[in-house]
């Protein structure tokens, strides 16, 4: 997928991520990921949660952070588009899951 097409993009298409999967998942969160490596062996990576707020977690995390739940990659996608506090460089995914 070209950079263009990423989650948060306008060009992104929802129905052909969902396409490649065999089943769609039953819930799914967005990450924002920056940086590289695991910090703790050295990687200066900082990937962050998308919370129910529209914000991308901060540093430190608030008893009153939860993290947002999408059912759908349209729904992660149209609350991607709004993210006020995206850091530059970063890039924006979906972690989905099958299980209950």
């Amino acid at each position: 997928m070209n950079k263009k097409a990423c989650l948060g993009s306008p060009d992104f298409d929802p129905i052909a991520c969902e396409t490649r999967w065999g089943s769609l998942p039953l819930s799914m969160v967005v990450i924002e990921f920056l940086g590289n490596g695991d910090p703790a062996f050295g990687g200066r990576a900082d990937d962050r949660v998308l919370l129910e707020s529209g914000q991308i977690q901060g540093r430190v995390c608030s008893k009153g952070d939860v993290t947002a739940v999408f059912k759908t990659v349209a729904d992660a996608h149209h609350a991607a588009m709004r993210i006020p506090n995206r850091r530059p460089g970063s890039i924006l995914g979906v972690a989905p899951t099958w299980l209950t």
